[in-house]
């Protein structure tokens, strides 16, 4: 399966396409839940949206560091609208509910089973909370731009 490395304010992890696909999804649902949402929110929901449906396998980045940059405000929310996905998700008990998953990403019955999930939707609440691999300074320093995470991403890969 394709992973992607998911980074922000110089620490990240790894990231199956398919989990990344799954939790923007979530994520975007979140967002539609929330009352009078910032324009800024919806813009970078727009940008989630793509990743939860294109299927881009390999560069499934979120980018926070280009849509939150240092803005605690931003930051605040997005950390609160995680939290919320994933009480949501640990919510669903042994399986996830076939309406919680991007069409396409998984070809299943009905639902799936939540610990294929668990531990990288943990992760993508831990990493704004700067819980995860510290990147190479010269990703740090680039913003966590694409272009500058090719060489992070091939040096250590995890599969």
């Amino acid at each position: 399966m394709p992973r992607t490395f998911i980074g922000f304010r110089g620490v990240g992890f790894w990231a199956p396409d398919a989990h990344t696909e799954t939790w923007m999804y979530l994520v975007c649902a979140e967002i539609d839940r929330t009352a009078e949402p910032p324009g800024w929110l919806l813009e970078v929901r727009e940008w989630w949206f793509v990743l939860a449906t294109v299927r881009i396998n390999g560069v499934m980045d979120p980018s926070y560091d280009t849509h939150l940059g240092e803005d605690e405000a931003r930051i605040g929310l997005v950390q609160e609208i995680h939290e919320h996905v994933l009480r949501r998700f640990e919510s669903f008990g042994e399986k996830m509910p076939r309406l919680s998953v991007p069409e396409g990403v998984w070809a299943f019955d009905g639902s799936v089973d939540t610990d294929l999930f668990a531990e990288t939707f943990a992760s993508f609440t831990g990493v704004l909370r700067g819980e995860g691999e510290e990147l190479e300074p010269d990703v740090v320093a680039s913003n966590g731009s694409v272009a500058r995470k090719v060489r992070h991403l091939f040096r250590r890969p995890r599969y």
